[in-house]
């Protein structure tokens, strides 16, 4: 299950916020940052879509991983709760996959339909995770970049928070409250592949 909230934020703000060293109680540890190349499949009479899932390939350097994701549970908090399953592979086509939950949801989706991809989104991120009481509670995702759909694009500027094994939904609401005393973001409840899938209408 993914726990995480996005928010809209201006690119001044989102330097700004890598430059904190602590956020409230939390201590602020910045990772490696990461360029992404991020694909979106499904077939041409949008099954996945239909369902409310999402299938993404995603490249860093030499690496890829597969994801699917459920529908999306949008809480009063602007919180989003959805099933998420994640692993190694380049491949799209579940018939490919290994054995499991996903490949066996995937397959009873798409019932056979040939994949094609949708739109790209290409972002440049951050990661930070928050720390406290010598735990890894929240990872915070700085991200820039652009969505490519058909001949159309839009800039990306946001910021993701993520709860991680040892933290909760307490840590991300109160890191949530903490950025908003600083900086201004406002909550958004679309996914990068619906503001893409919106370009594709246009």
């Amino acid at each position: 299950m993914e726990i995480e909230a996005k928010y809209k934020i201006s690119a001044a703000d989102l330097d700004r916020l890598a430059a904190l060293s602590a956020l409230g109680p939390y201590t602020l540890r910045t990772l490696a940052g990461e360029r992404q190349r991020n694909i979106y499949y499904d077939s041409v009479d949008g099954r996945l879509a239909l369902a409310r899932y999402g299938l993404r390939v995603r490249q860093i350097g030499n690496r890829s991983t597969i994801t699917l994701k459920g529908p999306a549970r949008v809480d009063e908090n602007g919180i989003h709760h959805r099933a998420e399953f994640e692993f190694p592979g380049s491949n799209p086509d579940p018939t490919t996959w290994p054995a499991g939950p996903a490949r066996d949801l995937a397959q009873a989706l798409l019932l056979g339909a040939p994949l094609r991809p949708l739109l790209t989104i290409e972002t440049s991120r951050r990661i930070i995770h928050a720390v406290r009481d010598g735990q890894d509670r929240v990872e915070l995702c700085l991200d820039r970049g652009t969505i490519y759909a058909n001949n159309r694009q839009a800039p990306l500027c946001e910021l993701e928070l993520e709860v991680l094994p040892d933290g909760s939904v307490y840590d991300l609401t109160e890191l949530a409250n903490a950025l908003r005393a600083i900086f201004k973001i406002t909550p958004e409840r679309k996914s990068k592949l619906e503001r893409g899938m919106a370009l594709l209408k246009q």
